[in-house]
């Protein structure tokens, strides 16, 4: 029996390597493939927010002079937005068991899906840079390893060596490395820094003019925010139920108590700064070893990046992954290429960092949001129904569902104005125009409704909705047979 297990196991393995059910031919997992709740995905998601990255958060809202209890308040509105969106999100991908670039090809057709793959497999690269020089400056401050931009920029290219085993290879490392770490150290840390702090540090008031409450908001959206939801809820089982859980927990840790413990850290040592912090929470919470501190933070670094890999992969797959003779390995390289040059960018400024983090939250977020309102509202509200049992292929793939590819640029657009980041602007969200990330999704999943609305009443609203045209078996079998020769050549 156990040799049996270990056989599908490893067959498992090389089909995930050869495609990870990504492309046109291998795109829907199938029931037999998917994986536990609490054996698989509470612990990947407790690994997507994990360790000093997301400590990370705290520090920041302490420079930016958010007092403990505002900085609560900020975080837990941020949760309760991305929870609300990141559910639906999740059961999309449960429920059709493709990727969400995949899922992009049949709802928004060959133009909306290439620009959404062209979106998703760039930009979540900006945070693979960063992630990365956040190792090499940890490594830097532990052992003085460096030049910090040359040992980032390794970091990042390395970094896609989990995400050449496909989920099973990210899913392996957060079960039995990254999510006992993670879990213990953050309760750890968190209730001796509630114990031994005095209470006028807690209670204190960062120094500076406070960041407006929606700045704050924005920012810990974009900490949270991942926006390929169905990538990694594909592989669950298609029930509302088990969707649940591994977000809820994930955010929890990730996005209230890690950075709560950050900002305590920062309060003790009256400081905002990455390195000062970060010095003081190893010999805070690790005892001062230098080899604890190694470890925690090259996990779960590691585990961070490995979720920024897996959207882009998972995006390249859609446009490359047809080709008869492609490989999931060779899309592997190009995106550890172009990691090792996000790694050597964001870190030219912070700004390039806040406004890629805030695009990320705006773009690929409004396209999933779009993509369900099709598939969970439309059938309700308009009666239209757009069946996901088959990935067609580019060539079956309509034009494009221009309701839903206008829908998107005009909620980026807002999104990108409202949050200061368009050309020109400082990077600031603009004053009294409110959460302008939430806003977007908001915009892309209403003006989608009615303009579909419009379209149904044209006799052509099909071939504008961009339905797919699916070849008969009979079509596909005159593909495949030879081409007729004429009889004059026969003679």
């Amino acid at each position: 029996m156990e040799s049996t297990e270990k056989t599908a196991v490893k067959r498992s393995l090389r089909e995930q390597m050869a495609h990870d059910y990504s492309s046109s031919h291998d795109g829907i997992v199938p029931l037999s493939e998917r994986r536990g709740t609490w054996s698989h995905h509470v612990p990947l998601w407790l690994t997507f927010y994990p360790g000093f990255a997301y400590m990370a958060l705290g520090f920041t809202l302490y420079g930016e002079g958010f007092t403990l209890g505002r900085m609560l308040l900020c975080v837990a509105i941020s949760s309760t937005c991305y929870l609300l969106y990141a559910i639906p999100a999740a059961y999309l991908g449960a429920s059709r068991g493709q990727t969400h670039s995949l899922m992009s090809r049949s709802i928004f057709g060959l133009t909306g899906s290439g620009l959404i793959s062209l979106l998703v497999m760039v930009i979540p690269l900006g945070w693979v840079g960063y992630q990365a020089n956040l190792l090499a400056s940890m490594w830097n401050g532990l052992y003085g390893w460096g030049p910090v931009l040359t040992v980032g920029i390794l970091i990042a290219v390395v970094g896609i060596v989990n995400n050449v085993l496909g989920f099973s290879g990210i899913s392996l490392f957060a079960r039995y490395v990254a999510a006992p770490i993670t879990l213990l150290w953050v309760l750890y840390t968190l209730i001796k820094a509630l114990i031994v702090t005095p209470s006028h540090v807690i209670n204190s008031h960062p120094a500076g003019s406070p960041t407006t409450l929606v700045a704050g908001i924005i920012l810990a959206i974009s900490f949270a925010t991942y926006g390929n939801e169905p990538d990694l809820f594909r592989y669950a089982r298609p029930r509302v139920r088990d969707c649940v859980p591994p977000l809820a927990i994930g955010l929890f840790v990730g996005q209230i108590l890690l950075p709560t413990a950050g900002w305590i850290m920062a309060a003790r040592v009256k400081s905002a700064d990455f390195g000062t912090v970060f010095d003081a929470s190893v010999g805070f919470s690790l005892f001062g070893a230098s080899i604890l501190g190694f470890i925690l933070a090259t996990a779960t670094q590691v585990a961070v990046d490995d979720a920024n890999y897996y959207e882009s992969l998972n995006a390249g797959q859609n446009v490359l992954g047809g080709w008869a003779r492609w490989r999931r390995l060779y899309t592997c390289l190009i995106l550890a290429a172009i990691g090792g040059f996000m790694a050597w960018w964001v870190p030219q400024s912070l700004n390039n960092f806040f406004r890629i983090t805030a695009l990320l939250a705006v773009t690929v977020p409004t396209a999933t949001v779009i993509m369900y309102t099709d598939q969970l509202a439309l059938p309700r509200l308009l009666g239209i129904r757009r069946p996901l049992n088959r990935v067609p292929a580019w060539s079956e793939a309509a034009r494009g569902n221009w309701p839903a590819i206008t829908a998107l640029v005009v909620a980026i657009l807002f999104g990108s104005y409202t949050n200061g980041i368009m050309p020109g602007q400082d990077g600031n969200p603009l004053p009294g125009w409110g959460i302008g990330t939430i806003e977007a999704w908001a915009l892309g999943g209403a003006l989608y409704i009615a303009l579909a609305a419009v379209a149904k009443l044209s006799p052509a609203g099909e071939r504008i909705l961009g339905f797919p045209r699916f070849k008969t078996a009979l079509e596909v079998a005159e593909e495949t047979q030879p081409a007729a020769v004429p009889v004059t050549e026969l003679a």
